[in-house]
This record gives C-alpha cells, structure tokens and sequence, in this order.
C-alpha cells in the first residue's frame, strides 16, 4: 500500500460501505446478521469525526428503514439517513424518467421505495396487471411462472426492464448465496431479447446516487466493500476511492491474477483494519 493511497484516504470526504460481506454477515435468507471485526467501530469514528456515511446493499429482501433496524440491531451505528438499496436509486431513476406505472417482481422490501415516491406498483403475479411502463426485478425467491409471463407479456407491449442486481452471488455466513435478481433477469432475456438495466451496483447510478445522497461527488467518495467484480469496479470507473476487505465473497487473493490496473486503491482483511490507516 503506497503513501499516496493513505494520503487520499485520510482526505475522504464520505464513505459509501457495502453490507453484507463487509459490514456484517447473514444466512442465504439474508437473515441471523452477525457484525464484522472493526466495521462499529471504524463507524464510530467517522460520526465522532463528522464524516457522513451510507451503507448501500444491492439487497432488496429489506426496504431501506427495515435494513436500519436490522443493522443496528447487528451493531452498527444507523439512522434513517445512512442506508440505500438499489430501490432507492430505481425510485429516484424511474421518476425523473417519467416512468410512472411499475410492475415489480419482488417482496415489499423492492416496492415500496418506488410507492414512497409517489410511482404506481402493479405486482407480477395479478391476475390482469395491465399496461405497464417498466418491469423491475429485485428479491423475490416465491416467484412462479405468472409472474414470469406477466414480466415478458408486459416487455412485449413496450415496457422497459429493469433489474436491481446482476450479481449472480452475495457474501453469507454459509457461503455464496444465489442473487435472485439476477436469476429472474437472465430467465427474462431469452423470451423478451431486452438486457435488465441494472440500477444497483455496480452501476453509475448507483454511486451518483449515493454521492448525491451524501451531498458530495464521486471523486470525494470511498466505497468500501468485499467484491473484487462489484463494488471494486465501480468505485474506480467512476472516480472514487476503492477500498476492498477480505472478510465476504473474494479473500485476499481475488486480485493475484488480475490486471493491476483493476486492483483497488487499498485492500484490508476487515474494516476495522481502517482505523489503523486514519491513524497512521
């Protein structure tokens, strides 16, 4: 790790952390969360140093103010302002796009950010759900086939898809846990020829939108997280610190044969590691 890396990291303005893997642990249901060595604290000293954090899940089994009480529950210091799931950024994106009437494949945790900004939600599985302008996939392991031609019927009439996550796997406490998003979207592709734009990460609209959330540019911003394909790329494709922890889904060998240009900025076996490095 170069005195360059320490140098930006100690002038962050904003920290951006991924949660499972990173942060704490769960089972495959996304359930029984455990917290990470060092992730409360290294968090404490952030608030005791003024500098505003979002936790961004690519979950969407939790709206956003149940992940809250999960979390803190965990251990980690939380308030309604310090966590964001792809919903956040898919409400946020489909409004101001002027997509007003959505038909969701997934559980209440997916939904209802976009009904709290006033979109229309029509479930994938009704009977006659209508004309819709966006499909938009997130968690949703109860599906069945209705909901499967009622998404391709809906894209055959015009709608566009969307998807929460293309990430086939999240960190749990029991191993790789299938993403069901990104399961849904690739059923969807044969039968409606559309790729699901993905909303969460890795996605620019996903890091725009948390730098918007906490009020900075991206350039301002760390994201830390344990996908060397996830929160990795897209910290720097778009101009932030990446910061990668051992303790989810690649360890500390995920970079051995990568091109060094796609190594992040700095890589720890946990974020407690982090309070070392601020205090250098």
């Amino acid at each position: 790790m170069n005195q360059e890396a320490i140098e930006r990291f100690k002038s962050i303005k904003g920290f951006v952390f991924d949660m499972d893997g990173t942060l704490i642990l769960g089972d495959k249901k996304n359930n029984n969360m455990k917290v990470l060595p060092g992730a409360p604290d290294f968090i404490n000293l952030l608030i005791e140093n003024d500098i505003p954090y979002v936790v961004m899940t690519n979950g969407t089994a939790r709206s956003p103010s149940a992940y809250v009480g999960v979390l803190s529950e965990a251990g980690i210091p939380m308030s309604e302002h310090t966590m964001m799931t792809p919903s956040s950024v898919a409400a946020t994106y489909l409004r101001d796009n002027g997509y007003k009437r959505i038909m969701v494949l997934g559980c209440s945790g997916v939904y209802e950010p976009l009904q709290d900004l006033g979109l229309e939600v029509v479930l994938s599985n009704e009977e006659n759900p209508g004309v819709v302008d966006a499909v938009y996939i997130g968690w949703y392991r109860e599906f069945g086939f209705k909901d499967i031609e009622n998404a391709w019927l809906a894209c055959r009439d015009g709608a566009e898809l969307f998807t929460a996550s293309d990430v086939p796997f999240f960190a749990s406490a029991n191993g790789p846990a299938i993403g069901t998003s990104c399961a849904l979207a690739a059923a969807l592709k044969p039968l409606t020829g559309k790729d699901a734009v993905v909303l969460g990460k890795p996605s620019a609209n996903a890091i725009e939108g948390a730098a918007r959330h906490l009020g900075l540019a991206v350039n301002e911003i760390a994201v830390v997280g344990d996908d060397a394909d996830l929160e990795v790329p897209m910290a720097k494709d778009n101009g932030a610190m990446a910061i990668y922890v051992h303790t989810g889904t690649g360890g500390p060998n995920a970079f051995e044969e990568r091109p060094e240009t796609t190594w992040p900025h700095i890589s720890v076996a946990n974020v407690g590691e982090l309070i070392n490095l601020w205090n250098a």
